[in-house]
């Protein structure tokens, strides 16, 4: 095993210039910097002031804590606002590459992308979380209803299953049959076959007519999902993307990606990207989606608002260094010396750990959020 190194460096950067919430990592010699390095340390933002200290400041706010451990640091970060990892800050045997699995928000620039399905490596199926609680069918089977669309009525069962809370509507036009829905659904989408897979476009936006509510693309009943559009699945690994419209989180595109790729898919807003991002923030060719040891990740392609992946659950990743951005703060954890010319390659593995809901020892702040674990392998 590789000497484990004493030293770990966190850079934290502030963008104080006011904008559209994104950071231009092309300008972040301007930024307001603060460099700690050292072993266990805490942290602190006061008036947007970071310093750290290993006397505990009971009334002062906590950004992160470093633990150093035998083999490992281990870093816990105290922010309310989701935490994305900055591809392009990742320094591995690899490159600058991250996996992403179900329920990964991808973002370039303003433009926001989310992993719904994935069918992985073992062939097994998972869903991203219907995050919407209205979008859980209730199985009432006392309860007759009537479908808007077919006038048809009956009880609510698997076999005819009723979207009875998908939108706002009430009285004779709250319930509809699933397979009425998903034939309206499917009249309002165009596909088209692809080097990757498959593209499904809305033709107009994904909304009830009547109430104007955005609609899911998928309903849960009884444990298990139901998609409102028709899509046959390959028997192959695959991931299912859709691209939200931020401004009334509608879902606008979904692209079916299987392992069966002729090319990487290239990711921008120039006519050579598959998958095509018309917004000024997002670079020509921004990002890049291939397959790397059986696993989908993305690459950044030196974009200037950078490409963002969602910490949101646990994941690992081999790497000496990394990025975090929290709104307009830059987190950047850095082991210098693995990764100076002619230094020893050493693997290290981020893992992030479920969210802490426990209270620390009595001598130490509460930490109640994420944390990430950065150890040697």
């Amino acid at each position: 095993m590789p000497a484990y190194k004493n030293n770990l460096e966190v850079l934290i950067k502030q963008d104080t210039k006011q904008g559209m919430g994104l950071i231009d990592h092309e300008q972040t010699d301007t930024f307001h910097m603060w460099k700690f390095r050292g072993g266990s340390t805490t942290i602190y933002e006061e008036n947007s002031v970071y310093f750290e200290s290993n006397d505990t400041q009971s009334n002062k706010k906590i950004l992160l804590k470093v633990n150093k451990q035998t083999n490992q640091y281990e870093i816990m970060l105290s922010v309310a606002q989701p935490t994305f990892i900055v591809v392009k800050d990742i320094k591995s045997a690899k490159g600058s590459e991250y996996p992403i699995v179900a329920n990964s928000i991808i973002r370039l620039g303003r433009v926001e992308y989310r992993v719904f399905e994935e069918r992985n490596t073992q062939m097994e199926i998972l869903h991203a979380p219907i995050k919407n609680q209205d979008w859980q069918q209730i199985n009432d089977i006392n309860k007759v209803y009537q479908c808007r669309f077919c006038f048809m009525e009956g009880n609510q069962n698997r076999d005819q299953l009723f979207l009875t809370n998908i939108c706002k509507c009430a009285g004779n036009s709250q319930a509809v049959h699933l397979e009425c829905m998903r034939y309206w659904v499917d009249s309002n989408i165009t596909s088209e076959e692809t080097q990757f897979g498959l593209s499904l476009k809305w033709k107009k936006q994904h909304e009830c007519t009547i109430c104007k509510e955005s609609l899911p693309l998928r309903v849960q009943f009884e444990n298990e999902y139901f998609d409102l559009f028709t899509l046959e699945r390959p028997e192959l690994q695959y991931i299912l993307v859709e691209n939200v419209n931020k401004e009334k989180n509608v879902c606008c595109e979904i692209y079916l990606i299987h392992a069966l790729l002729q090319d990487n898919i290239k990711l921008g807003r120039g006519f050579q990207c598959d998958i095509k991002a018309q917004d000024i923030t997002v670079s020509r060719h921004h990002a890049t989606i291939k397959l790397s040891n059986n696993n989908f990740v993305i690459e950044d392609n030196k974009s200037r608002f950078g490409t963002l992946v969602s910490i949101n659950q646990k994941c690992e990743i081999d790497c000496a260094a990394c990025g975090f951005q929290i709104g307009k703060l830059l987190i950047n954890l850095n082991q210098q010396d693995q990764i100076l010319k002619g230094a020893p390659s050493t693997q290290h593995k981020l893992t992030q750990l479920p969210q802490i809901s426990k209270q620390l020892e009595e001598d130490e702040p509460q930490m109640d959020d994420d944390s990430f674990q950065l150890e040697n392998k």
